[in-house]
């Protein structure tokens, strides 16, 4: 069973700050990493360090941040046999502040993700309809992306889009859309409707399924997840921990929801089993090296029966 992620590679550059600066502020932090990382780029890693065969597709720059993405693959086992060096534009960077309550603030250089094209995509799927599933964010050119999921559509490939961060996209588009994993501002955004309880969540999802989205999958935070079909709505609850950085929560999420989807095991228990990941995540820093791997999370879902 193999994954395919047609997604971003972002080299994350991380400051840690007790609060964000405001507006004409200078605030001095001592602790800065740099670390691989970009949507794609995390939950291809994601669902490889839970087991999943994961081929990854997309575009790195001709510089030392390309060549730690290629060790960090090969490291994890994923295939990156399909992605090109850009010789103009560098790998992408992400600007990430960090305050104490572990809320992060982001800015994406888009970089060699842009250089991607509707061309690449053309020639990579049939790579990528050699899949059981295919997984993709909203970080490469929106042209590609949306591209990308009418091919899946048409090839009867289901696609799952995590659309981060958030931004129109068709109705077109959505009506083909297998499975749908917005977060609370991404459901706000796609739908019109303001999030604030239980009965807006399902009005923004129900939206979402009268435009022709095959399944939303929500979360909520530390709620956990809703899930929302022609079925109705299931919640999925969450796991307690103590967080200290939220970068990797939704990825690491996504990684582990198509990794159990592929193995076909029943929806909510790959949200069950999703959420356990993306609490994991959030109690380590970092975005790749927060991922955890299976026996971890499966020695966390017993531990907290």
């Amino acid at each position: 069973m193999k994954l395919s992620v047609v997604g971003s590679f972002v080299m994350d550059l991380i400051t840690r700050v007790d609060a964000f600066p405001s507006e004409g502020q200078t605030l001095i932090s001592d602790d800065f990493k740099c670390l691989p990382g970009g949507k794609g780029a995390n939950q291809a890693i994601a669902a490889a360090r839970l087991g999943t065969s994961v081929a990854m597709f997309g575009r790195l720059g001709s510089d030392s941040y390309g060549d730690t993405f290629e060790t960090v693959f090969k490291e994890a086992k994923v295939d990156i046999s399909h992605v090109k060096r850009d010789p103009e534009r560098p790998t992408a960077m992400g600007l990430i502040q960090i305050n104490r309550s572990a809320e992060n603030k982001i800015i994406v250089v888009p970089g060699a993700n842009f250089g991607y094209t509707l061309e690449d995509l053309d020639n990579d799927f049939v790579a990528i309809a050699d899949s059981d599933l295919v997984i993709t964010q909203m970080e490469l050119k929106q042209e590609v992306t949306f591209e990308l999921i009418r091919k899946c559509h048409n090839a009867n490939i289901p696609i799952v889009l995590n659309p981060a961060p958030a931004d129109f996209i068709p109705d077109e588009v959505l009506s083909k859309v297998t499975y749908l994993t917005p977060n609370e501002t991404e459901l706000e955004i796609l739908s019109g409707v303001k999030v604030t309880d239980k009965a807006s969540v399902e009005q923004a999802i129900t939206y979402l399924l009268s435009l022709g989205v095959g399944t939303v999958i929500a979360t909520l935070g530390k709620q956990g997840a809703v899930i929302g079909n022609k079925e109705g709505f299931e919640y999925v609850t969450g796991f307690t921990v103590n967080a200290v950085d939220t970068v990797a929560a939704g990825d690491s999420f996504n990684g582990a929801l198509v990794s159990k989807l592929i193995e076909k095991h029943p929806l909510k228990e790959a949200v069950k089993f999703a959420n356990a990941v993306g609490a994991l995540t959030v109690t380590k820093h970092g975005a790749i090296p927060s991922l955890p791997f299976r026996s971890e999370v499966e020695h966390f879902i017993s531990s907290n029966q």
